[in-house]
């Protein structure tokens, strides 16, 4: 049988049983730096995202406009003023805010008697964290009067 002093003798205590404050805050601050890390990432994975699909919906639009071009007689090319353009990517048929709305500027400029170089700058704006900046893309090419080049 125990006696009494053996039974209210407790265990020794550990005292590496639980985590200090200390060490709570160190891991809070390396979690809070992580997480911050990884949200400043996926924002500006967003707006890099908006950027190159407007860059490529741009580019559509000139190729489109190009093709065109090619189709018309050679001495029908000119240029043309300043104007509106607006690509319509969904399918819906209005202008949804993250469809490329801008404008363009068609100019053609003659080679030689031949050919003529048709250049095509599109403009439009962004909006980027409640402000707002100008982009612009370039495109270029040349069409010959093929009949007379062989």
């Amino acid at each position: 049988m125990r006696s009494r002093q053996e039974k209210t003798k407790k265990a020794p205590r550990n005292k590496q049983a639980g985590f200090t404050l200390l060490e709570v805050m160190v891991a809070l601050s390396l979690f809070l730096v992580l997480f911050l890390g990884t949200a400043v990432s996926i924002i500006t994975s967003t707006y890099l995202s908006s950027i190159v699909k407007h860059k490529v919906q741009a580019m559509y639009w000139a190729q489109r406009f190009i093709e065109e071009q090619r189709r018309l007689p050679f001495a029908t090319l000119a240029s043309l003023p300043s104007a509106s353009v607006s690509i319509d990517t969904k399918g819906t048929f209005v202008t949804p805010a993250d469809d490329l709305s801008g404008n363009r500027v068609v100019t053609v400029t003659n080679i030689d008697t031949y050919r003529k170089r048709v250049k095509i700058e599109m403009n439009w704006q962004e909006k980027i964290l409640g402000g707002t900046i100008t982009m612009r893309e370039y495109y270029s090419t040349d069409i010959a009067f093929e009949s007379q080049l062989n």
